[in-house]
Formats: C-alpha cells, structure tokens, sequence
C-alpha cells in the first residue's frame, strides 16, 4: 500500500510507507520447471559477483510511488554520466509485467522492483541473479542493518534481492482520550517490552469506548476487510510465538498460538465490544483513520506514516498533538508483520554491473538519508535514529525498535494464493460462523490440498 496522497492533501514525504500490502495476486503455481527446463548451469549465480564492466546503459522498473528513488536516480545519473532507462509500474501490475517478460526469457531492465509478496516467486522461478555476494560486500557488513527484514528475499542460504526501504505497523494511540478516560496516556510506551501487556492494551480500549455527548468513541479502530486482516492477526500472532508457517514452508498458522490470536480477534469485536464496528468494511488504511484523525478513535495499529498524518491539525484534528506511537504491545513478545521492498538484478539483464553500482548508492547509508528524508523508512537502524531525521519524522526510531520483534510474512511462492484462504476463515470467525480452530485448521487443510493438486 503506497499512497501517494490521502483525502486530506497531505503530501507524500509526509508519508511513511516500505508497505507492500498482502496484496490479492493470482494464485500461483510452479513456475521454476519453465526455466529448468532451458538446461544449463545455474543462471543465477552468472554476474552476481558485482565487477566493473559499466557498459553505459542501465534499464530500471521502479514502483510508481518511490519518489525516493527517482532522486538517487538523478543522483546516479549526475555520478556515471548517462542517462537510466526508468520505467514505472505500479504494486498491483508488477507480477504481470515481471513474469511476461521472464517467461519469454527476456528483460529490458537491469535492476527491477520486487516486493515481499513476490520475492519467493521470483526466486522459484531462477529469474533473480544472486544477490548474495553484492549482500555480504556491501550492505551485511554494515552492523545495524534490519535483518528481520530481509526474510522474503532469503531462500535457500541465499538472498535474491536488496532492499530499498522498510516498515512494519506500530501501535498509534490518543493520549487526550487516555487522559479523558482516567487513563496513563504514556504507559502504552512499554507495552512493546511488558509480556501479557496486551491485556492493558484492551483494557484502555474498552475503558475509551463509550457514548459522549451524543458522540459515538471506540477505543480501537482497524482495517480488516479481506486479507488485510492479515497484518493485525498476524502480529497478534506473532505475539503468542506463533509463525505462519514452518520451516518446511508448511503451514503453522493453525497452532495454537494461531487459535489464541484469533479468538483475540474476535473477542475484540464480539465480547469486548471495544472495536469500531466497521472493522470488516474497511479494505484499506484510509478507511479507517478518519476515526483515528478526528478524535474518535483511541487506537490504531497500522503503519508508521498515520503518526506523520496525526501531527498535522488540518489533516487530524482531533488528535494533532496528541498522538503517540510505539511498537505494538505484547503477549509472550512484540510482533508485527513485515513490509519492506527491494529491487532485484533479472538473470536475463545485459547490464547487471550497473544495476550494482545502482543498487551500491540505493542501499548506503548516503542514498539511505535520502529514503529517510523522503518519508520511507531506513534499511538501517543508524539512520533511523539519526538527529535530523527524526526531528523531521519523529516516529523513525519506533520502527527501527519494531523490527527487534518478529516479523516475517509466511514468504513462500504459493503465499497469495494460502494467504487467501487464510484471510476468508478468519472472516468466518468474526461472522461467527466457526470457531477459531476449526477455520485455520480449514485453511490450513485448503492449503495443503492446493499444494497436492499443483504436484499432480
């Protein structure tokens, strides 16, 4: 999810995105026998060794939203002397335009845009270089780099691609309603670091909710329609030690660290009542924060860009000066669900040591100021919590924080296809047509039968 602009004119820098949202992709199967097929070596490791022969010409797909990016290209562009062929796409058409160019075994770019989502696909497919050696030279040896979020593009004892920019949610919260309910409105600070704080974190939220002079406030308000229920499930789920999914990729989310995320979820809305009742029509972010913006709304977990929107009074004004934000709180641990981007070098790009001296300013610490400073978060914790920077973007070091917890999404090739089956048991559950266990060991079982049917 990348907005450029929201309903109240804020302008993009005023956001903080590195949010692919769990987007619902096609559903898709075994692409790597299509290049195996091809014979050969291993295509992946041809030119992963960054070198120096700059040919200049250099082809770049960049998503639409990553204005970042287009100033360290002019930058780029100033530094080699010649002028990179950009191309845009934005998040939702980037699988197709990707995989029709793979599959006829060609790519006019050098360096491409790869999001979270699709980053297990791609390397299934051998049509990503190996990012390994450019990872290991350039950018592991930098000691505070967010490793956590590095868990899409790393497969097989590899990584297939570098990232540009990283985010996860964070809990945003009133501090006025706090007050006003008789509430510490700076407690919420520690809760990230307190086990079983979350079950402070409801009771604020059924203490805040309530009618006042005629105004209806809820002490917590979401986006959970379709899969976008994943995010807050999933860090609750991670909150409980839970994973997605086994080390074999198999499913793990049915465990019972699963059910007990999701009757949490449910309880939210059904026996605590503390929840905008709306919860499930939201489909994305913006839905929802117009609760939050006005003052009616004590809480919010979502992205890290809602604290640069709370603090404008024109944009938010029933909570500017009031909002506070810190990772999300805890049960055995803080968790939230990864959100990052990266860009990838293709195996069929004529030009890759290019697209490494690209990617070698993308990802240090000079053209990670610049990402910072344009309102998406560092791939470095340093840079996060860089003076100057968060003077400009006060919630920075929250998110560096965040990414001490879990975070991984459940990266497998399949993941858009589980990811809605998934999502649609959950929904059950909060229609109260199931119970928690029984929807996510149906997922669960939907998912291995799709995997079945891929193999025969």
């Amino acid at each position: 999810m990348t907005p450029k602009r929201s309903d109240y004119g804020v302008t993009r820098r005023q956001f903080l995105g590195g949010t692919s949202a769990l987007m619902a992709f096609a559903a898709m199967g075994g692409l790597s026998g299509l290049l195996a097929a091809c014979g050969g070596g291993d295509p992946t490791d041809e030119g992963a060794e960054p070198g120096d022969d700059f040919t200049g010409e250099l082809g770049v797909l960049i998503g639409t939203h990553m204005d970042p990016i287009k100033q360290l290209l002019e930058q780029h562009e100033a530094g080699v002397g010649f002028a990179p062929n950009v191309e845009e796409v934005t998040s939702p058409d980037l699988r197709t335009k990707l995989t029709t160019s793979f599959l006829a075994q060609s790519s006019p770019w050098d360096a491409v845009f790869v999001t979270a989502t699709l980053g297990a696909e791609l390397q299934q497919g051998e049509w990503l270089t190996n990012a390994g050696p450019f990872m290991d030279e350039r950018v592991r040896s930098e000691p505070d780099l967010l490793t956590r979020g590095m868990g899409a593009v790393e497969f097989g004892g590899e990584t297939w691609a570098v990232p540009w920019t990283m985010g996860s949610q964070l809990l945003h919260w009133n501090k006025k309603l706090m007050t006003d309910a008789g509430l510490d409105p700076d407690a919420p600070l520690d809760w990230h670091s307190t086990p079983n704080s979350y079950d402070t974190f409801v009771e604020y939220a059924i203490a805040m909710t309530g009618e006042r002079d005629g105004v209806q406030y809820y002490g917590l308000t979401d986006a959970w329609a379709d899969q976008h229920v994943l995010f807050t499930w999933g860090g609750m789920l991670h909150m409980h030690g839970g994973t997605f999914l086994d080390e074999e990729q198999q499913p793990a989310f049915n465990s019972e660290a699963g059910v007990e995320a999701l009757q949490k979820l449910h309880d939210l809305l059904h026996v605590h009542k503390c929840i905008d009742p709306a919860v499930n029509t939201y489909t994305w972010v913006f839905d929802a924060t117009p609760g939050f913006f006005d003052g009616t709304r004590g809480m919010f977990i979502s992205w890290p860009f809602v604290a640069g929107v709370a603090a404008l009074p024109d944009a938010a004004p029933g909570i500017a000066g009031h909002s506070a934000f810190a990772p999300n709180p805890a049960v055995v641990t803080s968790g939230s669900v990864d959100g990052s981007e990266f860009f990838g070098v293709p195996v069929y790009a004529e030009n890759k040591d290019e697209a490494w001296r690209l990617l070698d300013l993308i990802s240090s610490r000079e053209g990670q100021r610049v990402v910072a400073l344009g309102g998406w978060g560092s791939i470095y914790s340093g840079v996060l919590n860089e003076p100057d920077i968060v003077e400009a973007f006060p919630f920075y070091p929250a998110l560096a924080k965040a990414y001490e917890y879990p975070v991984e999404g459940g990266w497998s090739e399949d993941r858009p296809r589980w990811t809605q089956f998934l999502s649609d048991e959950i929904h059950e559950v909060l229609a109260q047509n199931k119970s928690p266990k029984q929807a996510l060991d149906d997922a669960a079982a939907a998912t291995l039968e799709a995997r079945r049917q891929d193999e025969a």
